[in-house]
């Protein structure tokens, strides 16, 4: 009778990992979401829509009341990351800095979009 039990175990567990190969086998690869391009272009109409010019030159245009942007993506530290840490939450980089956190106003598309175009600034 054990013999009977094992073998019946036996067969109840090759029956379940044949079930589970044969569904692993034909499963679909998981949908992945669309990757979107940041738009410069956008993101040129964030910065004039947020008032970024009013602090920040980019060339002869804007503010002197924060750094110029003319040259922003000619620094190697400054990528995609830590530019929206900048823009979200400047007091990470800089405890004694005077701009303000956009991490409420600017987010999302607009982040991403805002970033690429600093990202194109280089002088």
């Amino acid at each position: 009778m054990a013999l009977k039990s094992t073998r019946a175990i036996s067969m109840i567990g090759l029956a379940i990992f044949s079930a589970l190969t044969l569904t692993t086998a034909f499963a679909k690869p998981p949908k992945k979401a669309p990757v979107t391009k940041a738009d410069p272009a956008a993101g040129k109409k964030v910065y004039a829509a947020n008032g970024c010019g009013g602090c920040h030159k980019i060339k002869d245009e804007g503010g002197e009341a924060g750094p110029a942007l003319t040259a922003f993506a000619s620094d190697k530290k400054k990528d995609a990351k830590w530019t929206a840490v900048q823009i979200q939450d400047p007091k990470k980089h800089n405890t004694d800095t005077k701009m303000p956190a956009y991490a409420d106003k600017i987010k999302g598309k607009d982040l991403n979009n805002l970033v690429a175009y600093l990202l194109t600034l280089k002088g």
